[in-house]
């Protein structure tokens, strides 16, 4: 096992830990009992399909391939499962298997969309982040260009597209489709709502346990969360995610017992159900294509 992997299921141990030390599972119990089901799954499940259709159509677009309604319902359910795995593994790396459930794709130009697509939702969080603290501190004019970074971000790779020559060799490959601008334009723009819809989907967890998190709140808390998450390699972010939900409510001036039940509300409404959603897109996807080649 690498060291990198090691670390992260080490750091996941030791957050884990100490959740388990620090929250009061008495007090998060009784937060939880009254959860809104309904409302979770109805609201889940609409945004789930909403985001899986905009990924659906962004890696159409980075890939170049005709938008027809075939294809579209296709690339909805890969990334809809491919989805469902990237929130169990170290990164999201899991959201690699969309490129093995692309076969009519090369490897090489898939690579170079997978890449260039995850660099899209870096600056996507990062953008959620630094807008929530904008508003946080009263600069709220400057959210709405925030939220744009993905935009930024596409502009800034089309125009040092000319310089890959400068990297090494076995990198430019990666980033060869940023000679495609019209592509990595639309991709990026489709990447803006894709954050939205994520910002309304923690809302609604919340909101089922009778927690209101406004824009501000859930934006600063998902950007972090994320943020740390991914860092840590921890696998689902596991006890990474707790505590840091946990500290940044409470900075943000949340009462303890309210941080802790959205952490574990989080836990264990959220990923499940991107994970439940991703098998349901498997299956689907499976299905369809037995019945097409039968």
């Amino acid at each position: 096992m690498k060291r990198r992997q090691l670390l992260g299921i080490a750091i996941a141990i030791a957050c884990t830990l100490a959740a388990v030390f620090l929250f009061d599972w008495h007090g998060i119990a009784t937060a939880l009992k009254d959860v809104r089901l309904g409302f979770l799954i109805g609201s889940g499940i609409g945004l789930l399909v909403m985001a899986a259709l905009l990924r659906g159509l962004r890696w159409l677009v980075m890939l170049g391939l005709p938008l027809t309604w075939a294809g579209v319902a296709q690339s909805t359910l890969v990334n809809g499962a491919a989805a469902g795995l990237a929130v169990v593994t170290p990164l999201q790396i899991g959201e690699a298997l969309k490129l093995r459930l692309t076969p009519e794709v090369g490897w090489r130009s898939g690579m170079s969309a997978f890449v260039v697509e995850r660099g899209l939702d870096l600056s996507g969080v990062i953008g959620v982040l630094l807008g929530g603290l904008a508003a946080h501190a009263g600069y709220g004019w400057a959210t709405p260009l925030l939220l744009l970074a993905p935009v930024a971000s596409g502009q800034a790779l089309i125009l040092c597209s000319s310089k890959l020559h400068l990297l090494p060799q076995r990198l430019q490959p990666l980033l060869e489709i940023s000679h495609q601008p019209r592509r990595i334009l639309i991709a990026s723009l489709l990447t803006v709502p894709l954050w939205l819809l994520s910002i309304w989907l923690w809302q609604c967890v919340a909101a089922s346990i009778g927690i209101h998190l406004d824009m501000t709140s859930v934006s600063i808390l998902l950007g972090c969360v994320v943020l740390s998450s991914v860092a840590s390699m921890a696998p689902a972010g596991l006890g990474i995610s707790e505590l840091g939900t946990r500290g940044v409510m409470i900075w943000l001036g949340f009462s303890v017992a309210d941080a802790e039940a959205t952490a574990i509300g989080l836990r264990l409404f959220l990923g499940p159900m991107i994970v439940v959603f991703g098998i349901a897109c498997f299956a689907s996807m499976t299905t369809l294509r037995q019945r097409s080649s039968s």
